[in-house]
């Protein structure tokens, strides 16, 4: 195996690690946020639509602000 191979799978395995890195951060950060909504423990449905409908927007809000941001 060439020096270049080597580098280039090195760079690769980073680049992989980085990507699940940041994959379970996000996981971990949108659980917490269904969870929160879960220990409420509404006692009406429309209480949790309207909670999971605040977390839907924030979800959007993000998205839009990543795809915004990639331009």
């Amino acid at each position: 195996m060439s020096r270049d191979e080597a580098l280039l799978r090195q760079i690769r395995h980073r680049v992989e690690e980085e990507l699940r890195q940041r994959e379970m951060a996000f996981l971990e950060f949108w659980l917490q946020e269904v969870k929160t909504i879960d220990a409420r423990r509404h006692k009406e449905l429309a209480g949790l639509q309207s909670d999971l409908k605040k977390l839907i927007a924030r979800m959007e809000t993000r998205l839009r602000t990543l795809k915004g941001g990639s331009k």
